[in-house]
C-alpha cells in the first residue's frame, strides 16, 4: 500500500515526521517497506521567469536566456527549442543533484558562462523522455521550489499489509490506524452538498448472483466534461505509481486508494439497462481494458446489462463499455463482491488488479454509499454534469460483524499486560468498535463493519497489545513445570529397530508417503489406496498402502546407478481404507536385501544373498526385539516366489508380517537386475509382545537339561512344524528347540530325512528330575509319530 504524508494528513491532524509515523505503523503490525522522499534530486531546482532568449553567438542550435530566479537573474545557455521570452520554466540551480544523476555546476559553453540548466520532464526524472524543455503555467509564481508546484514536496510511505488487514488498503484506513495508535481523531470528510442529486435519473439494476454480489449501488451522472484531472489529482495518483488517464477514470481510482472502495465508470452510451449482476455463462467472452480476450465459467459474476458482459465483478472492466474523450453520460458503479468469488475468478483468469487486491480481502459493505456521494462530488466538481439518485441493493447475504464476548484479565494474563478494563475500552474505541458491559469481569464488542478479522476474544487482545505496545510487553521467561517427557514406546522401539539393522549392515531409506498407484497396485491390488485432491504428480497421486512398493522403487533406482548390494529398510506409517471413506494408519517396518552377500575379496568366493540371508536377519533382529518365540509358516502376498515366501508368527498365533523373494514376473515387469528379497512387519503386535516378554521372561536360576531327539519323517516335513510340535509336549519346561542336523542319503530310506532336535528343558521353580525329564521325552516320541509318523533312530 502506497500513500504520501501529505494525502495522509488530509485525514488526520499530525505534526509527526514520515519517519516517526513508520515507526509507529511498523510497531502496531503494518510494517513500513520504503519511505521515499519524492523532492529527492529537485532542492535546487527553482521555478524561473524568461526575461529575454537571443541566439549564442558561437551556436545555431544554442539560446543565450536571461532567466529570473526571484531576485536574481540568471545567464543560462539552453539547446532546447520550445521556449520564448515570457515563458515559465523549470531552472537547476549550481550545485543540484538531479534525479536522472547530473551534477549541475557552473561551465563556459561557447564561450559564454551558463550559470544552471533549464530542464525538462525527463531530465527531472518525470518522463522517460521529453521533446523540450518543461513550460509551466504562466500563473506559477517564479523564486520558488519546483518540487511544491508540481506536489512533489512530499514524503511516500510504503506499507507491507497483511492479507487480514484489508482495512489498511486506502489512505483513510491507515490514518485510523494512526489515529488508534497516537490517540488523535479523524478529520471529517468533506461535505456533501443537498444538491449533489438533481435529476430523477434512476438507474435500474438487478443482482441475479446474490451470492457473488451481497450488496451493490449504482447511479446515473449525465452532461459530463471528460479533461484531464487538475494538477493536484494528476500529482496524488503519480506519487504512488498510479497513471492518469482522465478526471472520471482518475477519480474513481482516487476514491480506491483514499477510501478502500473500488469504482468502475461505464460509458452509458454502450450499455443496454438495466444492468444485471449475474453469473457468467459457459463459454461467454470479455475482452477486458488490458486488450485481451477472456474465456469465461459460469462460476464468475459478471456486470452484464440486456446484451452483454459489461466487467468482470470486483476485477477488471471491459473495453467496450470503458470511458472514453467522447463519452458523456456515465453509469458509476461501486459495491461489495464476494471475496473467495473474486480470488477464485482472478486466479483463474490470472488478472492481477488493484480492484481485486482490495475485494478478495474484504472492503466494508456499510462504506458504499458515502464512497459514492464522494466520487459524485468529485466529479461534479471537475467534469460538470447532473447526477441522478443512487440505486443501491441489497441481497441480503452479507453478515453484519458479530459481538465478541472479551475478558479483561484473561487478556491481561494471557499477553503478560496489566491495563485496566477502561484502558483497553479506549483503545478498541479508537478501532471504530463498540463496547457494552456484561457484568463487572467481561465486555461485548461489535467490530466495526470493515474489521473482517475479528471474530473472537484472541483477535480482540491482539488489538489491544497491538496497540498499547509489543514493545511495552514486559519480557518474562515462561515458568514450565520440569517434567519428565513422557516416553513413547513407538519411538524407543524405532530407535532399537535402527540400531539393529544398521549394525547389520542395512541402511535406512526415507521414501515419500505418496507413491504411484501402478506400483501400489502391482504390490496390494487388493486394497484401494486413498487418492489425493491435490497431488505433486501422477506418479505421487495416492497414499501408500504397503512400504515395499516404495523400497522396490529405491532399489531400481539403485540398480540401475550400478549399487548392486543393497540392504535396505525402512519404518513410516501406512494408510489403509476400510471401505466406507475411512482411513486406518498403521506404524510398519520394511527391508530389502538385494546383490553380493560379501563385498568382493580374494579370501571370499562370491556369492548372491538369498532367501536364508533374509531369514537369518529377521531371526536376528526379532531376538532382540521380542525373543525367540517365532515361527515361519508358509504363505505370504501373492507378488512373492511361491516357493520362497512365509508368513512370520510370534508363538503360533500372533502374525507379525511376511518375507519372501520377488515374484520372477514382477522383477521382469520392474526390469530389475538382480532378485529382490524383501520383508514388511506391522510394528503394533510388538509392542504387546514385548510387555508380555517384559512381564513374563525371566531367567531360571535352576539348571537346564540338554536332550537330543534324531527322528526319522517325510521329507517334506517342515522342520518348522516338528520343532512347534516338540515344544507343545511341555510348554512350561521346554525353554528352547532347535535343529541341530537334516540329513538324507545313504542309510536313510528314500523319500524320508533323518531330523536332530536339540532341546533345553528348563523349570522356573526347582531342579528338573530324571523322572520328569523321560515323561517328557516319552511325551514327546508320543507326539511325533501321532501327528508325522516318526520313528525315532
Amino acid at each position: 500500500m502506497k500513500l504520501t504524508l501529505n494525502w495522509l494528513r488530509d485525514h488526520i491532524d499530525t505534526d509527526l515526521s514520515a519517519e516517526t509515523i513508520g515507526e509507529k505503523l511498523t510497531m502496531a503490525g503494518l510494517e513500513l517497506d520504503a519511505l521515499i522522499h519524492l523532492d529527492q534530486g529537485l532542492e535546487k531546482v527553482m521555478v524561473g521567469f524568461l526575461e529575454e532568449v537571443a541566439p549564442h553567438p558561437d551556436a545555431d542550435r544554442l539560446t543565450v536566456c536571461r532567466v529570473r530566479v526571484g531576485e536574481e537573474l540568471l545567464t543560462i545557455v539552453c539547446g532546447a527549442k520550445n521556449h520564448s521570452p515570457g515563458d515559465k520554466v523549470a531552472v537547476a540551480r549550481i550545485g543540484a543533484n538531479l534525479p536522472n544523476g547530473l551534477e549541475i555546476k557552473q561551465s563556459k559553453i561557447r564561450g559564454v558562462t551558463s550559470q544552471g540548466m533549464l530542464c525538462s520532464l525527463q531530465e527531472l526524472g518525470l518522463a522517460a523522455s521529453a521533446e523540450g524543455i518543461l513550460l509551466l503555467p504562466p500563473e506559477t509564481p517564479d523564486g520558488v521550489q519546483l518540487a511544491s508546484v508540481l506536489g512533489r514536496d512530499d514524503v511516500m510511505l510504503e506499507l507491507g499489509i497483511t492479507p487480514n488487514r484489508g482495512d489498511c488498503l486506502g489512505v483513510r484506513g491507515i490514518a485510523r490506524e494512526l489515529g488508534a495508535i497516537t490517540n488523535t481523531s479523524l478529520r471529517p470528510l468533506p461535505v456533501i452538498p443537498t444538491t449533489l442529486t438533481s435529476t430523477d435519473d434512476v438507474a435500474e439494476v438487478q443482482i441475479e448472483d446474490s451470492a457473488g454480489s451481497p450488496r451493490y449501488a449504482g447511479r446515473i451522472i449525465r452532461n459530463i466534461r471528460i479533461a484531464p484531472s487538475p494538477a493536484w489529482l494528476k500529482a496524488r495518483l503519480e506519487a504512488v505509481g498510479m497513471r492518469s488517464i482522465n478526471n472520471v477514470v482518475d477519480i474513481t481510482n482516487f476514491i480506491l486508494l483514499d477510501l478502500n472502495q473500488p469504482m468502475h465508470a461505464f460509458d452509458l452510451a454502450r450499455v443496454q439497462m438495466p444492468i444485471r449482476v449475474r453469473r457468467a455463462q459457459a463459454e461467454e467472452t470479455l475482452t477486458t481494458l488490458d486488450g485481451l480476450v477472456r474465456t469465461l465459467t459460469p462460476q464468475m459474476t459478471v456486470i452484464a446489462d440486456q446484451q452483454q458482459v459489461l466487467a468482470l465483478a470486483g476485477i477488471m472492466g471491459g473495453l467496450i463499455s470503458g470511458v472514453t474523450e467522447t463519452t458523456t453520460d456515465i453509469f458509476l458503479e461501486a459495491a461489495y463482491f464476494d471475496p473467495i468469488a473474486t480470488a477464485r475468478t482472478g486466479r483463474r483468469l490470472e488478472i492481477v488488479s488493484e480492484s481485486r487486491h482490495r475485494f478478495e480481502r474484504g472492503v466494508d459493505p456499510e462504506a458504499i454509499p458515502m464512497a459514492m456521494e464522494q466520487a459524485t462530488r468529485m466529479i461534479l466538481e471537475m467534469a460538470g454534469g447532473e447526477a441522478g439518485p443512487i440505486t443501491l441493493l441489497d441481497a441480503g447475504t452479507w453478515h453484519a460483524p458479530q459481538a465478541i464476548l472479551y475478558r479483561p484479565q484473561r487478556i491481561n494474563r494471557l499477553g503478560g499486560i496489566q491495563l485496566t478494563a477502561q484502558q483497553m475500552n479506549h483503545l478498541l474505541l479508537g478501532l471504530g468498535c463498540q463496547i457494552n458491559p456484561v457484568d463487572e469481569n467481561s465486555f461485548q464488542v461489535i467490530p466495526p463493519s470493515w474489521r473482517h478479522d475479528l471474530r473472537r476474544e484472541e483477535d480482540i487482545q491482539e488489538e489491544i497489545i497491538r496497540l498499547y505496545g509489543y514493545d511495552r510487553v514486559p519480557t518474562t521467561l515462561p515458568r514450565v513445570p520440569a517434567e519428565s517427557p513422557t516416553p513413547n514406546p513407538m519411538h524407543h522401539l524405532f530407535n532399537r529397530i535402527r540400531t539393529t539393522l544398521v549394525g547389520c549392515g542395512y541402511l535406512e531409506a526415507i521414501n515419500y508417503a505418496f507413491v504411484n498407484p501402478v506400483v501400489q497396485n502391482r504390490f496390494n491390488p487388493t486394497q484401494k489406496p486413498m487418492a489425493l485432491l491435490n497431488p505433486l504428480s501422477a506418479d505421487q497421486s495416492v497414499l501408500r498402502t504397503d512400504l515395499v512398493a516404495g523400497l522396490v522403487e529405491t532399489a531400481q533406482r539403485n540398480l540401475n546407478r550400478g549399487n548392486t548390494r543393497l540392504r535396505l529398510f525402512e519404518m513410516g506409517r501406512v494408510f489403509l481404507t476400510d471401505g466406507h471413506a475411512g482411513l486406518t494408519e498403521q506404524e510398519r517396518l520394511a527391508g530389502l536385501l538385494s546383490g553380493s552377500a560379501e563385498e568382493q575379496s580374494v579370501h571370499t568366493a562370491p556369492r548372491s544373498m538369498d532367501f536364508f540371508d533374509l531369514k537369518g536377519d529377521i531371526e536376528y533382529l526379532l531376538a532382540d526385539l521380542i525373543g525367540g518365540e517365532l515361527v515361519f509358516k508358509a504363505g505370504g502376498p501373492l507378488f512373492l516366489h511361491p516357493e520362497r515366501k512365509a508368513t512370520v508368527f510370534y508363538g503360533d498365533t500372533v502374525e507379525i508380517g511376511w518375507m519372501g523373494q520377488l515374484h520372477p514376473s514382477q522383477q521382469k515387469a520392474m526390469d530389475l537386475r538382480k532378485e529382490i528379497f524383501l520383508f514388511e512387519f506391522n510394528l503394533a503386535p510388538m509392542l504387546t509382545i514385548k510387555k508380555i516378554k517384559d512381564a513374563e521372561g525371566r531367567v531360571s536360576r535352576f539348571p537346564g537339561i540338554q536332550s537330543d531327539f534324531t527322528f526319522l519323517l517325510p521329507e517334506r516335513t517342515p522342520a518348522q512344524d516338528v520343532m512347534l510340535e516338540a515344544k507343545n509336549a511341555a510348554p512350561e519346561l521346554i525353554q528352547k528347540v532347535a535343529v541341530s542336523a537334516i540329513y538324507t542319503g545313504s542309510g536313510v530310506p528314500e523319500g524320508k530325512k533323518s531330523l536332530t532336535l536339540s532341546l533345553l528343558l528348563q523349570a522356573e521353580d526347582r531342579t528338573l528330575t530324571d523322572t520328569e525329564s523321560k515323561e517328557i521325552a516319552e511325551r514327546l516320541i508320543t507326539r511325533m509319530m501321532a501327528r508325522f509318523g516318526a520313528v525315532l533312530r
